[in-house]
């Protein structure tokens, strides 16, 4: 019961950050005051609101809770992913999250402690660091490798119109259902589609053994938003990252959580 509660919780706490990126980059894009960036900055925009140290503590709390039961659910396999090879990238994946996710939930703890994050790009400090060690750049390859075709397959899906089957649609209204459904195959095809640059670009990375090659999520929006002339395609992958915060939010709401301990 207290994983399924921190598991809500951290969904709840990505949809609140997902939708804080997205707004701030629909802001720049129309020359609003906003800012392109990333998960990371957009803490250090609830930091700066009234009463946003309280929120930041609850969001820590839900990021950390979120990490753990990630983390949980790749070792008791308690949905039954088993060991056959889609089920290991599943587990796998799992885990990366809870990884990705618990180091958010520590630099919003670190920003409540008045430790300033660190604000260079997060994919080209952990490539340069790799880099260093023996065989660093093969490490680095097949993670972006990885994270490129399961990109790839989170846009196909999407476009397939193909629903997350650990969801219970039930608990959404039967007159909105069908467009919460669109909304979030939207956002998660926006979001798989900045998945397969930042793989992509950490590839290129791995083959020049050029850690400033790789791109985080702040970078990987820039650049794939520059694929088009004009800012049309980058006020899209805004709108994509508020409709992810929507799936998110449907995550926090209705996803069937099994006990994992």
């Amino acid at each position: 019961m207290l994983f399924e509660r921190l598991a809500r919780l951290g969904y709840a706490s990505k949809a609140v950050i997902y939708g804080i990126v997205g707004v701030l980059a629909i802001l720049a894009v129309t020359n609003r005051g906003g800012t392109i960036t990333d998960t990371g900055g957009a803490l250090r925009v609830v930091l700066a609101q009234p009463f946003g140290r309280s929120l930041l503590m609850l969001l820590a709390v839900g990021l950390c809770g979120y990490a753990m039961w990630r983390l949980l659910d790749a070792i008791a396999d308690p949905d039954h992913m088993g060991a056959s090879p889609r089920g290991l990238v599943s587990r796998i994946g799992n885990a990366v999250r809870g990884c990705i996710y618990g180091a958010l939930g520590v630099e919003a703890l670190r920003l409540l402690r008045g430790l300033r994050g660190s604000r260079q790009d997060e994919a080209e400090l952990w490539a340069s660091r790799v880099l260093a060690f023996p065989l660093g750049e093969i490490a680095i390859g097949i993670v972006g490798v990885t994270l490129a075709i399961y990109g790839i397959s989170e846009v196909i899906h999407s476009l397939r119109g193909t629903h997350d089957s650990k969801l219970d649609w039930s608990r959404i209204p039967a007159t909105v259902r069908m467009s919460v459904q669109k909304v979030s195959q939207f956002g998660v095809a926006i979001r798989g589609a900045l998945i397969t640059t930042l793989g992509v670009y950490l590839v290129r990375a791995a083959l020049s053994h050029d850690p400033s090659e790789a791109a985080g999520s702040r970078e990987s929006m820039l650049r794939l938003g520059g694929l088009f002339e004009g800012r049309w395609f980058l006020a899209l992958i805004a709108l994509g990252l508020l409709a992810y915060a929507v799936d998110q939010a449907v995550h926090a709401r209705c996803r069937r959580i099994r006990p994992v301990l």
